[in-house]
C-alpha cells in the first residue's frame, strides 16, 4: 500500500532558530496550535514528550513522542493514538526567511471512508495551523485564534 500523508508548507519571514523555538516551546506550542490550553514537555531530545495534562486524572493527553531532533531542521513527533501517526516537521532557510514544511501520515489502519474524511478535515486544518505558527513567530495576530 502506498504511504498517504499530507504536504503542507509556510513561508516565515525569521530565521530557522526561531520558527524552530516555536515548534518545541510548550508556551509557543499553545499560542499557534491551541490557545488557552497549555502543553507540557518532559524532555527537549529525542524521547521527550509533548502533551496536555489531564486536569482530571494528572495523565497525559495527546502526547507526541520526539523521535527526531535535529535543531533547527527536523523535528518528527509521533503519536500514542491508535493509529498512531508521525508529524514531520522540516525547516530550511529561503529568501531570507525559513521555509517550514510539514508532512502528516498515519492514514493506513482507516477505512477508505474514514482514510478521505480524515485527509479532508486535517488537510484543512493544517493549513489553519501553518498560518498561526507564521502569525506567532513573526508578532501578528492569529488568522485562526481558535486553534487547530
Amino acid at each position: 500500500m502506498q504511504k498517504q500523508a499530507i504536504e503542507r508548507s509556510v513561508w516565515i519571514d525569521a530565521p530557522q532558530e526561531r520558527v524552530w523555538q516555536a515548534l518545541v516551546d510548550p508556551a509557543q506550542v499553545e499560542q499557534w496550535f491551541s490557545p488557552g490550553t497549555p502543553w507540557e514537555l518532559s524532555a527537549l531530545g529525542v524521547g521527550g514528550r509533548l502533551f496536555v495534562r489531564d486536569v482530571d486524572t494528572g495523565g497525559e493527553l495527546y502526547t507526541q513522542v520526539i523521535e527526531t531532533y535535529d535543531p533547527p531542521v527536523r523535528l518528527i513527533l509521533h503519536s500514542e493514538d491508535e493509529p498512531p501517526t508521525v508529524t514531520d516537521y522540516t525547516l530550511a532557510d529561503e529568501n531570507g526567511g525559513t521555509r517550514l514544511t510539514l508532512v502528516y501520515s498515519g492514514y493506513g489502519a482507516l477505512s477508505d471512508d474514514e482514510r478521505a474524511a480524515r485527509i479532508e478535515q486535517d488537510s484543512v486544518g493544517f493549513g489553519l495551523m501553518l498560518g498561526n505558527i507564521k502569525a506567532v513567530v513573526e508578532g501578528t495576530p492569529l488568522p485562526n485564534p481558535q486553534g487547530f
